[in-house]
């Protein structure tokens, strides 16, 4: 997501917006696919958006089909259009990653645990007013509560800052360790991608000669000793 899409930070000068954050409404359609046009990522918002948000639910956390559509409204506002939207669903990985094609249980593990946010906007006047990170939070907080551990999108380099601040890591590669294998997603420059967990037994870590971030603990059982390491490319556990 670019910085004109997102409200990095509340400014000094601006009191920062009260909102009620909620799921998409029909009546809003409209005015939330034209919030989402105004996100660009390495992901982009999935193909078929418009129809994906007149589905009923697929499993919580999902509030549209495969798809977790919120709305921020300002609070007591005699305008009754959203002015920031969120979209989060399965990330790509679950299954097209060389991994996850052919193990239809494993995508569909990861497809449990992992959400990805493929956008999240928020209208142009009503930016640095923390409406951003308050849709990012409720997301985050949704997704935790049906049992996800790990939340995971897709930013440019200057916005590594920004998502920090929210908890987030960000790194042109990270890997996931599996019980047999190591799970890699990369990024093409600039694009960077963010990883934070939502569950203390997942961590993010620092491994010694990793390309990148590090997520243990993903799934029971997908952890790494201290002495975990890679060489040559290769992770040594």
């Amino acid at each position: 997501m670019t910085s004109p899409a997102v409200d990095t930070a509340a400014s000094p000068k601006t009191r920062a917006a009260r909102i009620d954050v909620a799921p998409l409404e029909r009546a809003d359609h409209a005015d939330y696919l034209a919030l989402l046009a105004l996100t660009t990522s390495g992901e982009g918002v999935p193909p078929g958006a418009d129809q994906i948000i007149i589905l009923p639910p697929l499993r919580p956390p999902f509030t549209h089909g495969p798809a977790l559509c919120l709305t921020a409204r300002l609070r007591r506002s005699t305008n009754p259009k959203p002015v920031g939207a969120i979209f989060a669903s399965l990330p790509d990985w679950a299954h097209e990653h060389p991994l996850t094609q052919n193990d239809p249980a494993l995508s569909e593990l990861i497809s449990r645990t992992a959400i990805l946010i493929y956008g999240l906007a928020v209208t142009p006047h009503r930016r640095r007013q923390g409406i951003a990170p308050t849709l990012l939070t409720a997301a985050e907080d949704t997704a935790r509560s049906s049992g996800y551990r790990l939340a995971t999108l897709i930013h440019e380099p200057e916005l590594a800052p920004f998502y920090r601040r929210l908890g987030y890591t960000s790194a042109h590669h990270v890997t996931v360790p599996m019980p047999d294998a190591a799970l890699g997603i990369t990024q093409h420059p600039p694009f960077m991608t963010a990883v934070k967990a939502l569950h203390p037994g997942v961590q993010v870590r620092t491994v010694p000669g990793a390309p990148g971030a590090v997520v243990t603990g993903l799934l029971p059982g997908w952890n790494l000793p201290p002495t975990a390491r890679f060489e040559n490319g290769e992770l040594i556990a």
